[in-house]
């Protein structure tokens, strides 16, 4: 299949102010992340809350500039892009975000919603427009009735159905899913993910699904990459990573994810103490200071992201874990 998103050591740094007489520092919230995602595939990032998740969406989306690295939406590298092909990009590549509730205009009704993507970026006839969004509306599970209402009209389901829609109707490349089920409840999330998947095998859209539930990864990834303090520290096929994590952290967060049949033998790995200041990252492995097996070599030097048993992984130990030991 062809390759339609490429990032290449993508970074994003924040200037702060440390308060007065302090000076500036840096928050490194990416640091150098690179994959490659295909048509009709899935890319789930998963790590906790300060990770880097939405960050990353937001240079993907190119809502903010990246500082550094390469990033190639359908091979048109993003950075010296001029404004027509920053537009092109941007319809290629289109987000849907986490709050129903926020993401849409209250005072706009749900078709006008929808169609202004279309009045924006074609030169459709306003009876073209409305066929098209009521088209995608009876895809996404509308009625034709709704297309008068406001967003305070619809349950949070029925607003992300609508989120999804008009993230879909410029049939974009790639599609950004900033945790958008988190704030559904658990009777619907269901029925939003399938609308999800079946949206893509329609389009054969590339989706970056980020999320913080793994449960939910592993009915929608084709792969994951899971993110520590602004760097991947695994990124592989799902099944693998399910099956035989290689980095302490991910094994930690496979291992608090809860199950239907949970097995008696297999230990719990717990996380201790915080996820560092990201102003004053550790030196080392940024992981060390939480990892039940580091050692003196991981509090002084990083480890680098390494081919292993199909899949990278960004850890000095990994080869251990291969086999069940540790």
């Amino acid at each position: 299949m062809a390759v339609v998103l490429t990032a290449r050591d993508l970074t994003r740094h924040y200037e702060v102010s440390r308060g007065l007489f302090k000076g500036h520092a840096t928050v490194r919230a990416l640091n150098g992340v690179s994959f490659e995602l295909e048509a009709g595939k899935t890319l789930a990032v998963v790590g906790e809350s300060g990770c880097g998740k939405s960050t990353l969406a937001r240079a993907l989306t190119l809502i903010e500039e990246p500082s550094s690295g390469s990033l190639q939406i359908a091979g048109q590298e993003v950075a010296g892009a001029d404004k027509a092909q920053r537009k092109q990009l941007r319809k290629d590549v289109q987000m849907v975000f986490q709050s129903p509730y926020a993401s849409l205009n209250p005072r706009q009704k749900v078709g006008d919603q929808l169609a202004e993507p279309l009045l924006i970026n074609t030169n459709l006839s306003a009876t073209e427009r409305r066929d098209k969004v009521q088209a995608m509306m009876k895809q996404v599970g509308l009625r034709p009735e709704h297309y008068q209402r406001y967003p305070h009209m619809f349950s949070g389901g029925q607003r992300q159905r609508i989120a999804l829609a008009r993230a879909m109707m410029l049939q974009p490349k790639v599609l950004v899913a900033d945790e958008p089920t988190s704030a559904l409840d658990v009777s619907i999330q269901a029925q939003v993910l399938n609308l999800f998947m079946d949206l893509q095998q329609e389009f054969n859209t590339a989706y970056v699904f980020i999320s913080h539930n793994l449960a939910v990864v592993q009915h929608v990834a084709d792969d994951v990459m899971v993110m520590y303090l602004g760097r991947p520290v695994e990124l592989g096929p799902k099944n693998d990573i399910y099956e035989r994590p290689l980095h302490p952290y991910t094994q930690a967060l496979l291992s608090a994810t809860p199950t239907i049949h949970p097995d008696p033998h297999k230990p719990k790995i717990k996380i201790v103490g915080e996820l560092p200041n990201p102003l004053n990252p550790p030196p080392g492995c940024a992981f060390h200071k939480r990892c039940p097996y580091a050692t003196e070599r991981c509090s002084t030097e990083e480890p680098l992201l390494r081919e292993l048993d199909n899949r990278q992984v960004a850890c000095h130990y990994a080869e251990q874990f291969l086999d069940g030991a540790a």
